[in-house]
């Protein structure tokens, strides 16, 4: 009859319970066939995902690709209990190779695990029932001795909290979840069979008990309550095979690209190794053989920051939170899960940052589209953070020395008494930048991320490399160059008063000349590029430099009380070879209007 077990996991359970309390040894070979029968319904209609492919984002996100097969049941459902634990709103989508799922069901499952170990027994009671059937001689407090086979232990079915001194017994945690309970026994009473008949003698009354080959164990049951999450997932007809992918979009895991370039200099052209390496953080689940795709660039989400229903947890813990605050606690104790792991759930649905902050300009949210890296299969848990090298690209530089220099001009009506334009200490602290530019001839765009900088084994710099398309440049800042110096001297030409009136105010016409000085003291020459901006009006350019008008820019000017359609804002740009030794001193006229 045991071998033949096709009930139901709940309802067996209540079947072999009785035989608990009444059968004895038959308890071990009824409780294995139990557990054989759940099994083989289990296995058959639970649905075994196994995540295909992972898609990281930079800001935080990835999307999750399961697959999983399973049988449908009488009802023509099947079943999963690995729901996540965040995905965002409208991303949770499950997708049948065949046939048509009629809906999609989440919700929780209560069930019962019971674990059986043998305990050393602590009570006379306990010691009885262990030797059930043995011969044994009883001697009571009285001096009354017998003789006999004990026969029966009369006692009930006790359950008590689990003592901290068994916990380690039946490998539970220290700290107690609130649903375990230990099976014992209580009486006082036992039936020994002598000679002249069956005796009753009381429990409490023995002194001694002598029993050959004692048995001084009993086994005793841990059953532990579980309330677990779990998708169900309706078809038409029962008893078919229907493979199902599964996929949502969710917070806590992210991916930072970070580049190696290696500058050379050898041969007729400069070429740089560029290395790109992505590290990847992983808080979001556990990831085995898996592979990943990188994405370059940030999907449009727009409920990024709002859970989807279907995972259960966060949707009720927030609607708890706001209606019923005080059952919050109670909640999170009958789902078995800490207050630690519900705030790191909670932060990380929040942020999508993966317990990790970072700038802003790292992530380059919205500003790229979306190019994906495919790496190759990865084991990688929950909680760990990985490198991957992604590709390594030689591709030529050039050097350029930069000068930006942006003359910002105190208003002469709001100027101090005594006051210039500009301090000679602000003119002495112009510096000119040594910075590389990479031209990418690879055929895959290169992101934003940062970039070290390295000449074989000498550091230079660490900066910001931002995203390159494939056949374009992209300059990277190294330092300031100590041998290259720019001055600038300016110098007033002509001054005509009440040029301009606008809003009944008067205006000086002031026109400037500017001189700047780029001087390259090193050994070797140098491509250099000045850029000069100023408010006003430019003029004459020498040295084929370009010049661009643009409108009233607040940022020339300090203190600012004219009319904005009085002034422009210039632009003027030169490049040039500097020889070793030499100066490139370039020259432009300009004019602008000073209110009286």
């Amino acid at each position: 009859m045991i071998q033949h077990v096709a009930v139901r996991p709940r309802r067996s359970r209540q079947f072999w319970l009785f035989p608990v309390l009444a059968v004895g040894v038959s308890i071990v070979f009824a409780g294995a066939a139990f557990a054989f029968g759940a099994a083989t319904e289990q296995n058959e209609h639970e649905l075994k995902l196994k995540t295909e492919r992972v898609i990281v984002f930079k800001d935080g996100y990835s999307l999750i690709v399961k697959r999983g097969s399973a049988v449908t049941d009488k009802e023509g459902s099947i079943y999963t209990e690995h729901v996540p634990d965040a995905a965002v709103l409208g991303s949770f989508w499950a997708v049948p190779a065949e046939g048509k799922l009629s809906s999609m069901v989440a919700g929780w499952e209560t069930t019962e695990e019971k674990t059986a170990k043998g305990i050393p027994c602590t009570e006379t009671v306990e010691i009885l029932q262990a030797n059930h059937g043995k011969s044994c001689k009883v001697e009571l407090k009285n001096d009354s001795v017998y003789s006999g086979t004990i026969q029966h232990v009369l006692v009930r079915q006790t359950s008590d909290s689990i003592p901290n001194t068994l916990r380690a017994t039946f490998e539970l945690p220290e700290q107690a979840e609130g649903s375990e309970l230990l099976s014992g026994i209580a009486g006082t009473r036992f039936v020994l069979r002598t000679e002249k008949g069956d005796v009753l003698l009381p429990i409490d009354e023995v002194r001694t008990l002598i029993v050959h080959d004692m048995k001084t164990s009993l086994k005793r049951t841990v059953s532990k309550k579980k309330r677990t999450k779990r998708l169900t997932f309706h078809f038409a007809k029962p008893g078919q095979r229907r493979e199902l992918l599964v996929m949502y979009f969710r917070p806590g895991m992210r991916w930072i690209p970070t580049y190696r370039i290696d500058l050379s200099d050898k041969g007729k052209e400069k070429m740089a190794a560029v290395t790109l390496q992505a590290e990847i953080l992983n808080e979001a689940e556990d990831l085995v053989d898996v592979p990943v795709d990188i994405v370059v660039g940030v999907p449009n989400f727009r409920f990024r920051d709002t859970p989807s229903p279907l995972i259960l947890e966060q949707t009720l813990r927030r609607s708890l939170q706001q209606a019923a605050p005080q059952l919050r606690q109670q909640f999170d104790n009958n789902a078995m899960i800490s207050n630690s792991r519900v705030s790191q759930a909670s932060a990380r649905v929040a942020s999508g940052n993966g317990s990790l902050k970072l700038p802003g300009d790292l992530t380059a949210a919205g500003t790229q589209d979306l190019f994906v890296y495919n790496l190759p299969k990865i084991n990688f848990k929950k909680g760990q953070r990985t490198a991957v090298q992604i590709f390594t690209a030689s591709v030529p530089y050039r050097d350029v020395y930069t000068w930006n220099l942006h003359l910002r001009r105190r208003d002469i009506e709001s100027a101090p008494s005594g006051a210039g334009i500009q301090s000679p200490l602000d003119l002495a602290r112009n510096e000119v930048w040594h910075q590389v530019e990479l031209s990418n001839t690879t055929a895959v765009p290169w992101t934003t991320g940062a970039a070290l900088i390295v000449q074989g084994h000498q550091p230079l710099a660490q900066e910001l490399l931002t995203y390159t398309s494939p056949k374009t440049v992209v300059r990277v800042p190294v330092t300031v160059s100590v041998d290259t110096r720019g001055t600038l001297r300016e110098e007033e030409t002509e001054r005509k008063l009440k040029s301009l009136t606008w809003d009944d105010h008067s205006y000086a016409k002031i026109d400037k000349k500017a001189t700047l000085q780029l001087r390259n003291a090193k050994q070797e020459p140098i491509e250099a590029e000045i850029t000069f901006c100023f408010g006003g009006r430019f003029g004459e350019i020498s040295d084929g430099g370009q010049g661009t008008l643009n409108a009233f820019q607040k940022a020339d000017w300090q203190d600012y009380r004219g009319s904005p359609a009085a002034n422009n804002s210039s632009s003027i740009r030169w490049t040039a070879k500097v020889q070793p030794g030499e100066t490139f001193a370039p020259t432009v006229t300009y004019h602008y209007y000073a209110r009286h």
